[in-house]
């Protein structure tokens, strides 16, 4: 008889996630007791309307906001319980983001390709090879060509393509994509995130991406819709959205 397959632990696993700002009219809950399990691969769309919850969600995973309760793990690293050093290499090693502000990871004095050599500098890897990721990573979001150009001369579907090659530079595990899209006409946005399929599905990376877009979603595996803060569906990428 053969012993029985256990599976994998999932890369993410979320259990009863809150998060309160504090207000003048008194504290306000961004997130009440959020539960999700996120495998390797896993690519998951984030939807809900503004004040839903999105962006903390990310900014929790990303390991910039501490979860006021409940439980979240990363890659094996609980996030409520880092030091200071700990979180830092967790952003540096672990997850990689896309703002919504997307120009918040690049560096304007930067050429193209040093924009993403620079986050490796700390990795302890070879000029050789940081260059190869670089090198592959750029070709792969069709930016082969503006290897020397500087940001400011990047069109804005460019500068999206550099923001997420900066993000997925060291070989992130989890990879956060703030309304990446926003703002592309059709084409353009499916043409970014087809690009970024043949990425991660190389990789395993797992991404969640925040859109209002749900023409979208057949990017992903999985929709997770939020309302105030809760879980409203989890959901299959081809089933019904709420």
């Amino acid at each position: 008889m053969k012993p029985e397959r256990i599976p994998p632990a999932p890369l993410v696993r979320i259990r009863r996630l809150a998060r309160t700002y504090p207000a003048s009219s008194g504290p306000v809950a961004a997130l009440r007791g959020v539960d999700l399990d996120l495998a390797e691969g896993t690519r998951l769309a984030v939807m809900g309307r503004s004040g839903s919850g999105k962006s903390t969600l990310l900014d929790v995973l990303a390991g910039l906001e501490p979860p006021d309760g409940g439980e979240v793990h990363v890659a094996g690293h609980d996030l409520g319980h880092l030091s200071r050093r700990e979180r830092d290499l967790y952003r540096r090693r672990v997850v990689g983001y896309v703002w919504q502000q997307f120009e918040v990871g690049i560096l304007p004095g930067l050429t193209v390709f040093q924009n993403v050599l620079a986050p490796q500098l700390a990795g302890g890897r070879s000029r050789g090879d940081r260059r190869r990721t670089a090198t592959v990573l750029l070709q792969a979001l069709r930016l082969g060509g503006r290897l020397e150009a500087r940001p400011s001369e990047l069109t804005p579907i460019e500068a999206r393509r550099l923001a997420v090659a900066v993000a997925l530079a060291n070989g992130p595990r989890l990879l956060l994509l703030d309304e990446i899209t926003a703002g592309l006409d059709r084409v353009a946005a499916r043409g970014l995130l087809d690009d970024l399929d043949g990425l991660v599905g190389r990789t395993r990376t797992a991404v969640v991406l925040v859109t209002h877009d749900a023409r979208l979603c057949d990017h992903v595996d999985r929709v997770l819709v939020l309302r105030d803060g809760m879980v409203l569906a989890d959901v299959a990428s081809s089933a019904a959205i709420p």
